[in-house]
């Protein structure tokens, strides 16, 4: 009992002890003296010199000191940035320690640490000397004489904890901009000079938005760093990263593709090898590499989106900063490849790759074109197996030894009952030059159902047989000059075949328009400095072909065409085809843009044996539009535009030319060997120094016409020497008339139709006449006796104004002339072909004499077939008589 009294009056008095120190602690870290003596205690634990804002320390339960607003010098050869840096700093404080009357730590935990890693010119880390190394067995084992000096009691850091934390990166002076975020772990001394890693972070790049970089996790063990971290053991795991985001770690750019990536990797240095020798101061690594899902951004991912997997074993000699891999293997879903790299870590430019035997499957090639390419076929499907080996190097690319082969293979293509046979394939390089020997593309498909001869218990069709189509490609390459071409032959007995096929890969390359019937010829793309500053060269010719186009309602026959290719510009020279109604000769070329627009400038000298308006208007007019014209439209359009209106195509037109027609007929207007220079850009048509034969004379003009919503049209128009006898009025309209006419018009119309453009038809313009006859009756005899007498009048000349409104021409005072006489004609002859004129005496020439009412006036009324004749008594003559 008594023991027990003594025992608890020793834990009594530690106890008070322990409270009153606690409770002086916080007086005694406020004198400089208590502040100086733990930051040289946490320099020698830490190596380097440390600050700190304010320290505080509990001794129960367990002794520790909490530093705030820590901060830990760097090794001046690195810099003068700080080395760590964390908003606070505890450490445990070991008791065996404390008793002995100085601080001994033991375990340390930063808060939302900043740790700054430099690598200098000569490829030495800040980091190394940081950790103790472990102990040298040759100074243990030597004997010591005399006193000794005493053990130094820094340095024992036993663990060290870390979350919320930063790890940036330099070199030099400069910063890089990667980091790690969220670090968090521990750095624990298992043994003396050994540590045992256990980090996880986020990696960072500044100024990109990343959203998906995965987690990176550290695990292993390595020596203290002033032993250089030999010997030492690494493992890597990183996954559930963003391919778009570990592209925009490494360059700082979003390529647009999308998948997943996952990374392991281990890492050894410094332990014996099984077998093989191993350079001093070398790692041993092994990694393994691979992504899934890759596909463009833009495009839904799907359950075939190619995968690819990545295995690299070999050493990496740090010192010498060179990096081999003796064992390479790629590997996708069908294919596979071998070889073996180096790599020259210092700088990264020097590098090599040598595969030396591969399969590559043309389902993952397809595989990997449809995960970048939209609106391919869901049926395309290939099989070929091709072998190929070759090696690169550095930068620029460099091509060695390429050889690649195949047998034979077939491509599926929808609509096809058999496949696109596939010739066999050789390439190869030498010296950076890369040609592939040509290879055969053939097509066996059955041509078109023709109507067979009614016979008794016979088919309505017969087929006439089948058909081969054949292509030919030859491609070479300069890799290192950036030269080369791809060669296409072939023969086609419809050329829509193609079309459809280019249709199928994702490439509608007929925007707008469609073609069918045969082509042959030769097509070469050259190209320097890239494929990409390549252009077409050579001839397609069309023979017995239709071209249906958006925006025109029956097809084109180009029954003898020929399209060409030279220095990036094309020429259709036309042989022979038909459309609108006539048959056509002349070229058609394209010329390079003045300005920014949009669409194609196109040139073109063509002549016509016959034009018709009627023909044209079933041409363009919109209630003469097929149902296949809004097949075309979305193909011209793409699909955010697929609901526009086939006017479209007109107005990416630009085009501008000589055209001639035989003839041309507009309603009951005949013209002949017309020609005009016609240019057509966004929606406007001009007509300019326009020239026909009419009616025995001239016609010159110009027509302005602008295709918006109402479409308006201006006409200006002069007229030279038109013989009144032969205009189209009526059939019998030159059993009346004669003469000749000369004057000038100017109309202006708006709408779409005939009924809309006649109704809002109006002009204005001047008429000069000479030797004019008006046959049936005598005009100047009738009025002078009041008497309708038949025979012919006649005027030398005539001279005028008139108007055309409300569906008529209208006569405002035209005067004819004779010798001794003049008379006025009035009225109108509207569109339904009938007549209104009044014809009365003229004005007196000479002055001084009193004008006098005309007695009677000479009316013609009626259809313009066959006009009636009247005589009017004026009011005033009539007066007159009664008087």
């Amino acid at each position: 009992m008594l023991r027990i009294r003594t025992y608890g009056k020793w834990i009594g008095a530690l106890l008070i002890l322990l409270i009153l120190a606690q409770l002086s602690l916080p007086f005694l870290f406020q004198t400089r003296r208590m502040r100086a003596y733990l930051l040289d205690h946490l320099q020698k634990s830490f190596g380097r010199p440390v600050e700190a804002r304010s320290f505080s320390m509990d001794i129960l339960p367990f002794p520790r000191v909490e530093v705030e607003g820590v901060s830990i010098g760097e090794n001046p050869a690195f810099g003068r940035e700080y080395f760590l840096r964390a908003d606070r700093m505890t450490a445990n404080v070991r008791w065996l320690g404390l008793l002995r009357g100085h601080f001994d730590f033991g375990t340390i935990s930063l808060s939302r640490p900043s740790l700054i890693l430099v690598r200098n010119e000569q490829g030495r880390w800040n980091l190394e000397g940081w950790l103790p190394p472990a102990p040298s067995k040759s100074a243990s084992a030597t004997i010591a004489y005399g006193p000794q000096s005493p053990a130094d009691s820094g340095n024992h850091l036993q663990k060290i904890e870390f979350d919320e934390g930063r790890i940036n990166f330099k070199t030099g002076d400069e910063k890089r901009p990667f980091a790690f975020t969220n670090v968090s772990g521990s750095v624990e001394q298992m043994a003396p000079g050994r540590w045992q890693l256990r980090l996880e972070a986020q990696p960072w790049r500044s100024g990109v938005p990343l959203q998906s970089t995965g987690t990176l996790q550290v695990r292993g063990e390595v020596a203290g760093t002033s032993a250089r971290l030999q010997p030492a053991e690494i493992q890597v795991h990183w996954d559930k990263v963003s391919i778009a985001d570990l592209f925009r770690m490494l360059t700082g750019n979003d390529f647009g593709v999308r998948g997943a990536f996952s990374l392991d990797g281990n890492a050894n240095i410094g332990k014996p090898a099984d077998g093989e020798p191993v350079p001093p101061g070398a790692w041993k690594f092994s990694l393994h590499a691979s992504a899934t899902k890759i596909h463009r951004w833009d495009l839904t991912e799907r359950g075939d989106n190619p995968g690819v997997s990545l295995n690299l074993k070999g050493l990496w000699d740090v010192a010498a900063g060179e990096a081999h891999a003796d064992t390479l293997t790629l590997d996708l879903p069908h294919s596979h490849f071998e070889g073996k790299a180096r790599l020259k870590t210092a700088g990264m430019s020097d590098w090599n790759l040598h595969i030396e035997d591969s399969g590559i499957q043309a389902q993952d090639l397809l595989a990997w074109y449809r995960a970048f390419q939209p609106d391919v076929a869901e049926t395309v499907d290939a099989k070929q197996l091709f072998r190929a080996s070759f090696a690169l190097r550095g930068f620029p690319l460099s091509w060695e030894d390429v050889q690649i082969s195949s047998p034979s293979g077939e491509l599926r293509l929808p609509g096809y009952a058999k496949p696109l046979r596939i010739g066999p394939v050789l390439g190869a390089a030498h010296n950076n030059f890369f040609e592939l020997l040509p290879v055969q593309l053939t097509l066996e498909t059955p041509k078109k159902e023709a109507p067979a001869k009614p016979e008794k218990n016979a088919p309505k069709t017969a087929i006439a047989g089948a058909s081969t189509d054949q292509l030919e490609f030859r491609f070479r390459d300069d890799f290192l000059a950036g030269k080369g071409s791809l060669r296409v032959t072939g023969k086609l007995d419809d050329a829509g075949d193609f079309f459809k096929a280019t249709t199928a890969f994702g490439r509608t390359l007929n925007h707008g328009w469609e073609i069918a019937g045969g082509t042959s010829g030769t097509v070469t793309r050259e190209w320097d400095h890239g494929v990409a500053n390549g252009h077409w060269s050579g001839s397609l010719t069309f023979t017995k072909a239709q071209l249906q186009a958006a925006g025109l309602n029956l097809p084109l026959k180009l029954d003898d065409a020929r399209l060409d290719w030279k220095n990036a510009r094309r020429t259709a020279t036309i042989a022979r085809a038909s459309a609108f109604g006539a048959t056509w000769s002349g070229s058609i070329a394209d010329a390079p843009l003045l300005d920014d627009s949009s669409g194609n400038n196109w040139k073109f000298q063509l002549h016509a044996d016959h034009l018709d308006a009627t023909d044209l208007d079933l041409w363009f007019g919109p209630r003469a539009r097929p149902n296949w014209l809004q097949r075309l439209l979305p193909s011209l359009l793409g699909k955010s535009e697929a609901s526009a209106k086939p006017s479209e195509l007109l107005r990416r037109v630009i085009a501008e030319g000589e055209l001639e027609a035989d003839s041309l007929s507009i309603e009951k207007i005949k013209l002949a060997h017309a020609r005009a220079h016609v240019a057509f850009h966004d929606l406007h048509l001009e007509v300019r120094d326009a020239e026909a034969e009419w009616a025995g004379g001239t016609a010159r003009g110009s027509v302005s016409a602008v295709f918006s919503v109402p479409p308006k049209y201006e006409i200006s128009a002069e007229v030279d020497r038109a013989n009144l006898s032969e205009l189209p009025w009526s059939t019998h309209w030159s059993e009346y008339w004669s003469g000749t006419a000369t004057g000038k018009i100017h109309l202006t119309t708006s709408g779409v139709g005939r009924d809309a453009l006649v109704a809002q038809l109006a002009g204005t313009g001047e008429l000069q006449l000479k030797n004019l006859e008006l046959r049936g009756w005598d005009v100047e005899a009738s009025m002078d006796t009041g008497t309708l007498h038949a025979g012919v009048s006649r005027w030398a000349a005539a001279e005028g104004e008139f108007s055309i409104a409300d569906r008529a021409v209208h006569f405002d005072s035209l005067t004819l002339e004779n010798p001794h006489v003049k008379t006025r004609l009035d009225g109108a002859i509207d569109f339904t072909q009938d007549l209104k004129l009044t014809l009365a005496p003229g004005a007196p020439e000479k002055r001084g004499m009193k004008s006098v009412a005309a007695p009677r006036l000479f009316q013609l009324r009626g259809p313009l077939e066959k006009p009636v004749a009247t005589l009017e008594i004026t009011p005033v003559a009539q007066a007159r008589k009664q008087q």
